[in-house]
C-alpha cells in the first residue's frame, strides 16, 4: 500500500514538472511560429509573339477553304450553322484582341463571307486567317454500378492560324490539335447520363470562345491574377496588421514605410530573422508599385540576412518580370505600367543592418 503511494505520488510530481516547462516554453514555440497573409496582385504577360510594325489596323478573316463539304457535312449533322460558328471564333478573338492592355483604340476587320473577296493583306497592319476548322464529335459513356453511370461528349477539333504583317511577312503558322470534354456527371443509368449531357450547338458554341480564349494569348499581353505573400511580424503585431490593411487597400507606400520604421527599430544585433521578414515584406510593397529594381534590392538583403532559400524563387520571379516588360513595351500600342512613385523611400545603407 505504501509503495502504491509513492508511486502516484510520484506520478503527481512528474505531471506537475512537466505542466511547468511547458507553460515556461509555449511562448517561445509559439514565438517560433510563422504567419503569412497573402496578398492579391494582377501582373501582365506578354504574348508568346513578339513583333515589329504598327498594330493599329487589323484584319481578322475565314479563309475560303474553311466552307469546305466536310465541315457542311457537320452542319448538316448537328444544326450548327458553318457560319455562325466560324463568326463566334473570330469576333470571340476580337473582343479578347479589344480588351488586351494597349489595344483599345486598335481598328478591327471582321470577313466572314466566303463569296465575297478577301481583304488585301497591304490594307492592315495585321492579317489573321482562320485558316482550318475540322471537328469530329464522339460520345462515350462508363458505368461505375448497376445503377450509376456518366456520359461524356467528345469533341475532337483541329484548327489552324495564320498570321502576315503589312508587308506580307508570315508572323505565325499555328496549328492547334486537341479535344474538349463534356461530362453529364454521374446519374442512374445510361439513357439519364446521356440526356444530361449538353447540346452539341452549346458545345460548339462554347468550344468557338475556348479556342479565341487559347490563341489570344500569342498575339497579346494578357493580364495574369496570381497572389504575393508576406510576413506578420511576431516582434510587431499591431503595426505588422496595419501594414497588411494598407496591402489589401493599395497604400503600397503607407505599408513600405510601416516596414521601414520597424525595420530602423531593429537596430540591435541578433536579430538577423525579424530583419530578413521585414526587408522581404518591403520587396513585396516595391513589386506592387512596379518598382522591380528596388524590389530586387530588399530580396536579396533579406536573403542575405536570413531567409535565403526562401526568397530565390521570389528574386527568379522578379527577374523574370524585368525581362517580361522589355517585351511589352514592343508588343503593346502604348507602355503599360505603372506610374512611377516620385516619393518613394530612399533605401536604408548596407551599414544600417
Amino acid at each position: 500500500m505504501r509503495l502504491k503511494v509513492i508511486i502516484i505520488y510520484q506520478i503527481y510530481q512528474l505531471t506537475c514538472a512537466a505542466r511547468y516547462l511547458l507553460m515556461m516554453w509555449m511562448p517561445l514555440f509559439l514565438s517560433a511560429c510563422v504567419t503569412m497573409r497573402h496578398c492579391p496582385i494582377e501582373t501582365l504577360q506578354p504574348a508568346q509573339l513578339t513583333y515589329e510594325g504598327s498594330k493599329n489596323n487589323i484584319a481578322i478573316c475565314a479563309s475560303q477553304t474553311l466552307f469546305s463539304d466536310a465541315l457542311r457535312s457537320n452542319e448538316n449533322a448537328t444544326g450548327v450553322p458553318t457560319d455562325s460558328l466560324i463568326a463566334n471564333i473570330l469576333f470571340s478573338l476580337q473582343h479578347l484582341w479589344e480588351e488586351a492592355p494597349g489595344y483599345e483604340d486598335a481598328q478591327f476587320f471582321i470577313h466572314i463571307t466566303p463569296t465575297d473577296d478577301p481583304p488585301e493583306v497591304s490594307d492592315f497592319d495585321l492579317l489573321v486567317w482562320l485558316d482550318k476548322l475540322q471537328i469530329k464529335n464522339s460520345y462515350y459513356g462508363q458505368q461505375y454500378s448497376f445503377y450509376e453511370w456518366e456520359a461524356y461528349l467528345y469533341v475532337h477539333y483541329t484548327i489552324k492560324w495564320v498570321v502576315h504583317s503589312k508587308a506580307g511577312t508570315l508572323i505565325d503558322e499555328y496549328i492547334d490539335r486537341d479535344l474538349m470534354v463534356w461530362p453529364s456527371g454521374i446519374r442512374t443509368g445510361k439513357s439519364e447520363a446521356v440526356m444530361n449531357l449538353p447540346d452539341v450547338k452549346d458545345a460548339w458554341w462554347d468550344m468557338g470562345i475556348a479556342l479565341a480564349q487559347k490563341y489570344i494569348v500569342r498575339l497579346v499581353p494578357q493580364w495574369n491574377e496570381g497572389v504575393r505573400y508576406i510576413y506578420m511580424v511576431n516582434k510587431f503585431p499591431e503595426l505588422s496588421r496595419q501594414a497588411y490593411t494598407s496591402m489589401l487597400n493599395d497604400g503600397y507606400v503607407r505599408a513600405f514605410d510601416i516596414w521601414e520604421n520597424m525595420l530602423l527599430a531593429c537596430r540591435k544585433k541578433g536579430q538577423k530573422r525579424t530583419k530578413s521578414q521585414i526587408t522581404y515584406n518591403m520587396a513585396v510593397a516595391c513589386e506592387f508599385q512596379n518598382q522591380l529594381e528596388e524590389a530586387i534590392y530588399w530580396a536579396q538583403r533579406s536573403a542575405n540576412l536570413n531567409l535565403k532559400y526562401r526568397t530565390a524563387n521570389y528574386l527568379n520571379l522578379l527577374r523574370e518580370r524585368i525581362q517580361h516588360q522589355t517585351k511589352l513595351d514592343q508588343q503593346t500600342l502604348k507602355t503599360i505600367s505603372d506610374d512611377p512613385i516620385s516619393d518613394y523611400p530612399i533605401p536604408i545603407s548596407d551599414s544600417e543592418f
